[in-house]
């Protein structure tokens, strides 16, 4: 068996748009007139609404960021009552058992 006989003949594919497309499109249009199909809308997509939701969500996240920033990101919290000022946000420390 040559390297040739592994693919069947080229199947008779035309390289460029079929001739008859626009006979079977018409066709096509025909027979959606008849059958009363209503021919599509037309419109172009509309991305307005998502660019919008996308910026509005953008502004939230930035929001939170600013506003509410993670407490890690500045350094770890000060254990609570060890701070002169008091503070919002603390963190407890276990007690630590006294080596005898």
């Amino acid at each position: 068996m040559s390297g040739s006989d592994l693919f069947p003949e080229e199947e008779d594919r035309p390289a460029g748009p079929v001739p008859d497309s626009a006979a079977l499109l018409e066709e096509g249009r025909r027979f959606q007139r008849e059958t009363g199909i209503p021919p599509l809308l037309g419109h172009r997509p509309r991305f307005l609404p998502w660019v919008l939701l996308a910026a509005l969500l953008m502004l939230v996240s930035l929001g939170i960021e600013i506003f509410w920033p993670l407490p890690g990101r500045h350094g770890p919290l000060p254990v609570c009552g060890q701070g002169a000022v008091e503070t919002v946000s603390c963190q407890k420390q276990a007690a630590v058992p006294s080596a005898r």
